[in-house]
């Protein structure tokens, strides 16, 4: 039999048709492999009748059928939100500029954990594999590219998500990362009222803010005030409220020297202190110093265990609040926050 003709047990493997075995088995041992089927495609629609018979709210307004499965390499709103409603999950928001980082950083946490080296934590599926493996492929040997490079999203690109399923020592848990062109950014820094439209952050259990620490060592003036205002207009649209937030360095990897590394990572808490006091009342920003890429002098990946640890600490679920107000018109990031307001109304 053709095993490109195959498909996987697993939700979020593609099994031969992608390439890659969650499992890290041959296509010909893996005991997930199976015939193709249309089992792994969710019908939004019967889920609402579901939901529909427990009291709930159904998700789409217009009661229109989805799928969630779609390429397999990133989720919209819409499917974003069937597979929290299915499964639950931690939501991280991810604010950045352009080129910040945070691709890289995603897709290296998905690429340790495929292989087994983050300690405590393993790869556990992916309903965004496809998306994973296309954003690290520049990063491989297979890629014949002289330096590890990511695929940057582009800067036209409309709000989705990628998923993954981590394995702890407590059993498995699901995390959604919203996935936002940095350009989006730089726009609301003139326009901050458009904040309001960013539903990911409403809806997020986690906000990082991510600086280039790179940057930050030698042109820190642009990067501080660039996150001061960011960070004062989640504040005056009430998105802090009620999160975890930490204020992640990124690109630690280009501090060749130990000195210029120490002094940045400084400068990094003394910018968290001082998010910190614009974010108001009890929120309070946590700096973190990662490395997403692989030093000269031979030092690995560093701080992404350390992030993982922050983003899946046990804690007590806040009660999400939105306010009565809901868009005549719906929009892509609306959708996902459609249940809410169907809720209260």
């Amino acid at each position: 039999m053709d095993l490109s003709s195959l498909g996987c047990r697993v939700p979020g493997c593609g099994g031969p048709k992608d390439g890659v075995c969650i499992n890290g088995l041959s296509f010909d041992e893996c005991p997930d492999v199976a015939p193709p089927t249309d089992e792994a495609e969710f019908d939004l629609e019967n889920a609402a009748a579901d939901d529909e018979s427990s009291g709930s709210q159904p998700l789409a307004p217009s009661g229109r059928s989805m799928k969630r499965t779609a390429d397999g390499a990133s989720l919209n709103a819409s499917t974003c939100d069937a597979l929290l409603r299915q499964r639950g999950g931690t939501v991280v928001g991810i604010v950045a500029g352009p080129e910040a980082g945070k691709t890289t950083m995603i897709a290296t946490i998905y690429e340790l954990l495929h292989r087994r080296k983050l300690d405590g934590y393993r790869f556990a599926g992916s309903e965004t594999l496809r998306g994973y493996e296309e954003r690290c492929h520049l990063a491989r040997v297979a890629s014949n590219r002289e330096r590890a490079d990511t695929a940057r999203t582009p800067n036209q690109a409309k709000l989705n998500f990628t998923h993954l399923r981590v394995g702890t020592g407590t059993g498995i848990a699901d995390v959604v990362f919203s996935d936002r062109s940095g350009e989006h950014f730089d726009n609301v820094l003139d326009q901050p009222t458009r904040l309001s439209e960013f539903a990911e952050l409403a809806r997020a259990d986690v906000i990082l803010v991510l600086v280039e620490l790179d940057r930050l060592a030698e042109h820190s003036h642009p990067i501080i005030s660039y996150a001061r205002r960011l960070v004062m207009g989640l504040r005056q649209y009430g998105l802090l409220e009620n999160k975890i937030l930490r204020l992640v360095g990124t690109k630690a990897d280009r501090l060749e020297a130990k000195e210029p590394l120490d002094e940045t990572v400084a400068a990094l808490a003394s910018l968290a202190e001082d998010l910190t006091r614009r974010a108001g009342g009890n929120n309070n920003f946590k700096p973190l110093v990662t490395a997403s890429r692989k030093r000269r002098n031979g030092e690995g990946e560093h701080g992404l265990k350390e992030l993982l640890d922050e983003i899946l600490q046990p804690r007590a679920r806040a009660k999400f609040e939105l306010p009565m107000l809901v868009p005549e018109k719906m929009t892509e990031m609306d959708a996902l926050m459609f249940p809410y307001w169907a809720a209260r109304t």
